[in-house]
């Protein structure tokens, strides 16, 4: 499983915990306990995607830099941060360098461009949290701690709330991870948890929510012991669907896809292209932001810069075989956007909104191109567009917003 389908997972996961109709829900500790989860896997710092959703349920407190409760002995760094507008991990010793061990991260700072405000957050159950506990800036039942859930047991939580909304799609992703969580339980010595596991497996074959294309090879699954007979009873309702190491390669080499004719097969190949094109985005997405944090890495700047080229290949071979293809469109147009090519990217959204006047995600990006291109007044206008589709985009919001207000 990739860590981009990790993020996914914890994504989709607080989405679907923050529309369930189901009370009551101790969503800020399953908040918790899914970043727990999140970070024992390679993956990126995501609370920005659903930032507003955690705020809402007390999991995040955002507060001025100055209510950090070492502010006053170390200024002079969080003052320089501040003037900085860069996002920036704070760890328990704000000026150290970080170290797992001796000094871990303690909570984060990030400028927000609504309120023109550099601001210091805090996760319920963090160092930082509980000093803002000790301190008194949070009281009541912003004090108490998250409750520690066992994973299994928030799977199955979660789970539950995926089945009553139908998510086939956040189902087949817990399908695809709890293998990988016995195993870790497994090897650390602690107990699984079949009762909640037996449920997750009813939802998930009621659901119809196992996909063929992310199966092991069957036969590669682990063998006796207690993680051969879990490998076993979990993947029996995928066994018709399963495919050997051998078929799985003979399949990938029959796919020749400078040979596919104008036939039938186009519109696989052209699916597979944006496919692939999707994925090259979000792995230079991550590349970037993981840069913004940490500063320069010329090996990681060459890998995105490759990785910008191939996805301009990528799209427009896909384009050949479909012309009208918004979402292919789109992220071509995406991909100009982040190489500078701003003329070419609205060429791109220009020809995808051709196609779908309505698409919202379509508008989205055309307004930040025309942010890009300092032409604000273009910007707000898109901005505008895409509530007429979704009067409740927060993120339109807020930009719209700022930009009537001056911002640039």
């Amino acid at each position: 499983m990739s860590m981009h389908e990790v993020e996914s997972l914890v994504e989709l996961s607080v989405y679907a915990l923050d529309n369930s109709q189901e009370e009551p829900l101790d969503r800020r500790s399953l908040f918790y306990n899914l970043y727990l989860l999140q970070n024992q896997f390679d993956t990126g710092f995501t609370h920005f995607r659903v930032m507003d959703i955690l705020i809402k349920y007390h999991f995040v407190y955002p507060l001025p830099i100055t209510a950090h409760p070492a502010y006053t002995q170390y200024s002079a760094h969080f003052d320089a941060l501040a003037a900085s507008k860069k996002f920036s991990f704070i760890y328990v010793n704000p000026i150290q360098e970080w170290d797992a061990e001796s000094n871990p991260v303690a909570g984060y700072a990030n400028f927000d461009h609504t309120t023109q405000q550099y601001i210091l957050y805090a996760d319920a159950g963090s160092t930082l949290w509980a000093g803002l506990v000790e301190n008194g800036t949070l009281q009541g039942e912003d004090a108490v701690a998250p409750e520690h859930i066992n994973v299994f047991n928030m799977a199955h939580e979660i789970a539950e709330i995926a089945g009553q909304q139908k998510d086939k799609g956040l189902l087949g992703l817990w399908y695809q991870l709890l293998p990988y969580i016995v195993m870790n339980t497994e090897q650390a010595g602690e107990p699984v948890h079949y009762k909640p596991l037996e449920a997750i497996l009813d939802l998930v074959t009621a659901n119809d929510a196992i996909e063929e294309a992310v199966l092991p090879p069957s036969d590669e699954l682990p063998e006796g012991g207690e993680l051969g007979k879990f490998c076993t009873w979990w993947y029996a309702p995928a066994a018709d669907k399963m495919k050997t190491a051998a078929e799985m390669s003979a399949e990938e080499e029959k796919l020749d896809l400078e040979a596919v004719p104008f036939s039938e097969k186009v519109e696989k190949s052209a699916a597979w292209y944006e496919q692939q094109v999707a994925n090259l985005l979000q792995e230079i997405n991550h590349a970037i932001t993981y840069l913004e944090e940490n500063g320069p890495n010329e090996d990681i700047q060459k890998s995105v810069e490759g990785r910008l080229q191939l996805g301009i290949e990528y799209a427009d071979k896909g384009l050949e075989l479909a012309p009208n293809e918004p979402a292919l469109l789109v992220n071509k147009g995406s991909l100009l956007m982040l190489l500078e090519k701003y003329p070419e990217a609205l060429v791109c959204y220009d020809a995808a909104l051709a196609i779908a006047p309505t698409n919202a995600y379509v508008h989205l990006n055309r307004a930040i191109l025309y942010y890009h291109m300092n032409q604000i007044p273009a910007a707000i206008a898109s901005f505008e567009q895409l509530l007429t589709l979704e009067p409740d985009n927060e993120f339109a919001q807020q930009w719209l917003a700022h930009l009537k207000n001056g911002g640039q």
